[in-house]
């Protein structure tokens, strides 16, 4: 069994050395398309929400903040009920840049995913949520 496991640990790991060596052709950091793919839904989202669900460390969700909101991509807004957490909104400009980056990040997972359905079929995606959530279990067992 100890092969499915490293098989599946170094495809893990290669899925995610694709998304560093693209952010190396955008200019984009990890951290900053995980923040856009977060944002992307057009929902508001707090700062502790996408630090938690893309699991990329609040300092670091904070200085991009920080930074988007200096260069006009996103605006703050107060959470009723909440002393300090905010809503982060895109404004139109961070929307286009969104937009500009995710446009091709989609298309290439689209073409990608559309030649694995063509082997696999979709249900491998669930295989992959199903598995995330029994390591979970198995981690938090021990």
């Amino acid at each position: 069994m100890k092969e499915k496991e490293k098989r599946l640990t170094l495809a893990i790991y290669n899925l995610n050395k694709v998304y560093l060596l693209h952010e190396k052709q955008k200019k984009v950091s990890g951290a900053e398309l995980c923040l856009m793919y977060a944002l992307d839904d057009g929902c508001p989202h707090s700062q502790k929400e996408i630090a938690e669900e893309w699991f990329v460390p609040l300092t670091t969700v904070n200085t991009i903040i920080k930074r988007w909101q200096k260069e006009g991509y996103l605006i703050l807004t107060p959470i009723p009920g909440k002393r300090r957490e905010k809503q982060i909104l895109l404004t139109e400009v961070g929307k286009q840049y969104a937009k500009d980056i995710m446009a091709f990040v989609y298309q290439v997972e689209e073409r990608a995913l559309k030649k694995t359905f063509e082997r696999y079929s979709d249900e491998f995606i669930e295989a992959l949520e199903y598995f995330g959530g029994c390591l979970k279990e198995a981690f938090a067992e021990t």
